[in-house]
């Protein structure tokens, strides 16, 4: 890199010097380029690379000397002093924190400009003698073809010899798949939620319409009228959404969507190509999937997802007309496209069709950079505001969608720095919209920590992380300096949104949504009743389950390391050892996302995916407390027994009840039900 740029650098200056210069600094191009065994016969170097021709006759080992900046040109000069003067902190944090060790956690979540291709990623390989010892499959080992694979953080988990060795013992139909797995890496996994939905949503249901005959529009006879859109069922399907998805994910302004959307379509119809008409039927279709996905019918007797069938999702017809006319505006590059997308990507995520979901969030998140880069924008404006809430709406999904997937990101997360957190101008903001822009903002800036944890302990590892090689402990001074920066993280929320381990079931202490703060708890155990109407459009519950969940999983993440030195080196676990390995486990038990009420609201859960792919490994390591020594004796001594078994039932009963419409869960089932056989209902 330093090469071709001093060598542009003298190029660009030859170009404008005296024409009798012109042979003198050519060759003194030439000279800095040539290799050291041309410099030392003195003969004149061709610089083909890898190697010369001379080197190529000879067969001996080509070298290029790099330039010496000129006088004129000390840029490099700088860059490099500093990048030594960081290297060299680096290395002794390095040597503080053993980068040789093997028994962490290696998912680096860089910054676009750093991170790691997927194809240059570090596998997780057994060494040759442990690849003996858990041969899967009648196989001699999980030896990779390819010196490179890519699992993500949560699928690591099923290679790990303790864990792929037990299923071997139990003969597990799907054991094979492990080999496969450690061949193509997650690519493999997703294979699976393609295959469950190979074809598009079904297209054979629209609304009937007739043509619009009110006034306002030059193109009145192009418009039309739908009759089951009357200006009520608009009204509550527009409540539904800003109360449920909005909340979720803040995409649209209400009073702007009421205003310049409500309104225009409530007096002049649909058209075909303008963005008034196809946000508002987006919004209307998944108001409808808000209010279906909460009173209606379950697919099945006690399934968490409701209305429609699994085929056929809540508000399909609507989304439908809206989908047919995404082709004619589908190409622009302007804040309603964007939107139009986005509330596209949140229906599909309603129909856990993660693909459409991920491409629709992937187009947004182009169009988006565009925006950004060919546009001057006044960050307080109205189309300001608008900006800053799509933008972190693709960053979020875009960035879950890499850690658990490992799906390429567009380079959005380049804009971060120059893209303020998103505000409401408003001044009759409501205290429920200021509470969910609050609760949008901490999961920012938790998605950002979450990126850091993995960064950290992918550098620290030097890219051998929870590898069989060796039984080195976990970079203790790290972990521990990644958990206090967790625990500030949570310190730091405003009050409306703190809690404690020992009230993470209650209620938020948001006064202003309430009188007086319940004294039930918010997530519960037991299956949740149908809501009253009273309670139409209430997402309090996923917002908060999801935060703290999204907080438990950090630092189940932090201390993960500990759980497979456990596993694999009991001998070698000192005191400390073994507190971090049972703070990973507690952080591991009852996630209220995966308890009542959102169990029962499945397709109001943002990202359901992420979920899905998380309890897998739970799961997995769960189980293993009964299988290993040590294990065991940490859960004695650090966890509630009945807290592990309820953790077992119902993340059991999400996977169960996901495989009906997610494809990794399916798979998933399948090991699952063989390894938890001994569940009463399970093999049901």
């Amino acid at each position: 890199m330093t090469s071709s740029f001093d060598a542009s650098g003298i190029a660009r200056a030859s170009a404008s010097s005296p024409p009798d210069n012109n042979q003198r600094r050519e060759r003194a191009v030439i000279a800095a380029q040539a290799c050291e065994t041309c410099r030392s016969r003195k003969s004149k170097c061709d610089e083909q690379r890898p190697k010369c021709g001379l080197c190529q006759r000879l067969n001996v080992d080509c070298k290029y000397r790099e330039p010496q900046p000129t006088k004129k040109d000390k840029t490099m000069v700088f860059i490099l002093d500093g990048i030594n003067r960081l290297e060299s902190k680096i290395d002794i944090i390095g040597r503080s924190v053993n980068p040789g060790s093997a028994a962490f956690d290696t998912q680096s979540m860089l910054s676009p400009t750093s991170q790691p291709s997927s194809s240059t990623s570090g596998a997780v390989l057994p060494s040759p003698a442990d690849a003996q010892r858990s041969s899967v499959g009648g196989k001699s080992g999980l030896e990779p073809s390819r010196n490179y694979t890519h699992l993500t953080t949560p699928h690591k988990v099923l290679l790990w010899p303790a864990i792929s060795m037990h299923m071997s013992a139990l003969n597990i139909n799907g054991v094979d798949d492990l080999y496969y797995i450690l061949e193509a890496g997650t690519p493999w996994i997703l294979r699976h939620e393609l295959a469950k939905h190979p074809e598009v949503l079904p297209c054979d249901r629209f609304l009937e319409s007739k043509p619009a005959t009110s006034m306002g529009y030059n193109d009145n006879g192009k418009r039309v009228l739908f009759a089951e859109l009357t200006p009520d069922t608009m009204s509550k399907y527009s409540h539904a959404y800003f109360s449920t998805f909005n909340g979720l994910f803040p995409i649209l302004d209400r009073e702007e969507f009421v205003s310049d959307v409500l309104q225009v379509v409530a007096r002049t119809g649909f058209g075909d190509s303008d963005f008034p008409s196809i946000i508002a039927l987006l919004v209307f279709a998944l108001g409808s999937a808000a209010e279906e996905g909460t009173y209606g019918l379950p697919l099945m007797p006690n399934s968490g997802i409701r209305g429609g069938t699994a085929t056929r999702p809540p508000g399909l017809e609507l989304f439908n007309e809206a989908r047919r006319r995404l082709g004619f505006i589908m190409t622009q590059c302007n804040v309603e496209n964007i939107q139009c997308l986005l509330l596209a990507s949140i229906y599909y995520e309603a129909c856990a069709r993660h693909p459409d979901f991920w491409r629709c969030t992937v187009n947004a998140a182009t169009a988006c950079q565009v925006l950004l880069r060919c546009e001057a924008i006044e960050w307080n404006s109205r189309k300001g505001n608008a900006i800053k809430r799509i933008y972190w709406t693709c960053n979020t999904v875009e960035n879950w969608y890499h850690i658990d997937l490992d799906l390429p990101r567009t380079g959005i997360c380049d804009h971060e720095d120059i893209v303020p957190l998103p505000t409401d101008n408003s001044l009759a903001i409501g205290a429920e919209s200021q509470h969910n822009l609050l609760h949008f903002s901490a999961m920012i800036s938790l998605r950002r920590l979450i990126t850091r944890i993995h960064s950290a302990i992918f550098e620290a590892t030097n890219n051998s992380a929870e590898s069989p090689d060796e039984h080195g402990s976990p970079p203790t001074t790290v972990i521990n300096e990644l958990a206090r920066q967790l625990e500030s993280w949570r310190a730091l929320l405003p009050p409306s949104l703190q809690w404690s381990d020992t009230d993470r079931f209650a209620y938020p202490s948001a006064n202003s949504l309430y009188t007086r703060r319940p004294s039930v708890p918010l997530f519960t155990l037991a299956e949740e009743q149908v809501p009253s109407e009273q309670s139409t459009g209430a997402i309090l519950d996923i917002l908060t389950a999801q935060l703290r969940s999204r907080y438990y999983y950090a630092r189940f993440m932090i201390y993960r390391p500990f759980v497979f030195k456990a596993l694999h080196y009991p001998e070698h676990m000192s005191p400390e050892d073994r507190q971090l390995a049972g703070c990973c486990l507690q952080a591991a038990l009852l996630w209220p996302i995966a308890m009542a009420p959102c169990k029962d609201r499945k397709r109001l859960v943002p990202v359901l995916f992420a979920w899905t792919q998380n309890f897998l490994g739970v799961l997995l390591i769960l189980r293993m407390i009964t299988i290993n020594e040590c294990m065991d004796q940490i859960a004695q001594t650090y966890l509630d027994a009945n807290e592990i078994k309820d953790t077992v039932l119902i993340l059991l009963d999400w996977m169960k009840d996901m495989k009906q419409v997610d494809g990794i869960a399916e798979w998933s089932w399948n090991i699952l039900e063989q390894m938890y056989s001994e569940v009463p209902g399970i093999m049901e």
